[in-house]
């Protein structure tokens, strides 16, 4: 950097020499070369990362697109801002639980067999500003054996949290979608729409839907919108005030678990993989809590459960053993 000694100021670039104006000077500096270039991010291994996730995230920003589709009367009708971004990182979030890939080139048709998925799915929200759990004071679920919802019934003003604005009248309606995430094709179908008026009376709800034909991840939706009807004049209230949820799912593309119950009949049954001494037996293997998901090591599942170990010599002494189970996905 050089000080410019003339009877003029001069800014700008010229060639290779970048002329500007600082702390009341005139300033020359040779035109530096900012950023890296395409060959060098392409290259070069400290960018692997980014690539990888770049890649990663943009084919579930591509699919996120027909999983949209999927209830999109619904999602019309009820989402804030929030939503397409919220769309991407839920189907992120589910590509990242392929196991089997390495990272850069996991798929999220591979992580939707996790066994575990409708702890993902299940709740999501449109509109997080109304949740269903902050609308509906009852517990939802859907029933795929029957094609139903669990809420029959619904007293509209004892069960549901009303906004502050104006509305009298509120608007049920079911959705049901099979979606094929890898060929990205998709089936749905809606229910008849209800619509009550706000009262202390317990009316019931019955929806009429058809049921799906293809078979790969079914979802089911609840749309709860509002509105205010002066005379014979409704009007609906603003998309933020409305609720759409999933309310179930059902894997036909489950993946399953790659360790496998040990069956013990009688007291000389012993586990395969787990031995503590060869002078115990199991009556019974242990039972396991639910397997929980470390995101520190997406490969391996560590669960520590006591159990209780007859000894071989004596049947009325009980030892007590804690075991630690490893367990591979995939």
């Amino acid at each position: 950097m050089a000080k410019v000694t003339a009877p003029f100021e001069i800014e700008g670039t010229i060639d290779d020499l970048n002329f500007f104006k600082s702390s009341g000077q005139n300033l020359v500096r040779l035109k530096g070369n900012s950023g890296i270039s395409k060959e060098q991010f392409a290259n070069n291994p400290i960018f692997d990362p980014i690539r990888e996730h770049a890649t990663e995230f943009g084919s579930c920003v591509l699919k996120s697109r027909v999983f949209r589709l999927l209830a999109k009367q619904f999602y019309d009708k009820a989402k804030e801002v929030s939503f397409a971004g919220r769309v991407n990182q839920l189907l992120f979030e589910i590509l990242e639980e392929d196991t089997t890939d390495k990272r850069g080139e996991r798929k999220l048709e591979i992580g939707l067999q996790n066994p575990e998925l409708h702890e993902i799915l299940v709740n999501f929200e449109a509109n997080k500003l109304r949740p269903l759990n902050k609308v509906v004071k009852k517990k939802v679920t859907f029933d795929w054996k029957q094609n139903k919802i669990n809420l029959t019934t619904v007293n509209t003003e004892k069960d549901i949290n009303w906004p502050e604005p104006d509305a009298n009248h509120i608007h049920f309606q079911l959705a049901i979608a099979n979606w094929n995430c890898k060929e990205d094709k998709f089936e749905n179908h809606y229910s008849n729409e209800i619509i009550l008026e706000k009262n202390d009376t317990e009316t019931p709800l019955e929806f009429q839907i058809t049921k799906l034909q293809t078979q790969d991840l079914w979802i089911a939706y609840l749309y709860i919108g509002l509105s205010n009807k002066e005379r014979r004049k409704t009007k609906p209230l603003h998309k933020k005030w409305n609720t759409t949820t999933i309310i179930g799912i059902q894997n036909f593309n489950q993946r399953q678990s790659s360790y496998h119950a040990v069956r013990a009949s009688n007291s000389d049954s012993v586990f395969s993989q787990i031995s503590p001494s060869p002078s115990l037996s199991f009556t019974s293997p242990p039972k396991l809590s639910k397997v929980k998901r470390l995101r520190a090591n997406r490969n391996t599942v560590h669960i520590k459960k006591r159990c209780e170990i007859p000894h071989k010599t004596s049947s009325d002494f009980v030892k007590q053993y804690s075991i630690s189970l490893r367990l591979r996905s995939g």
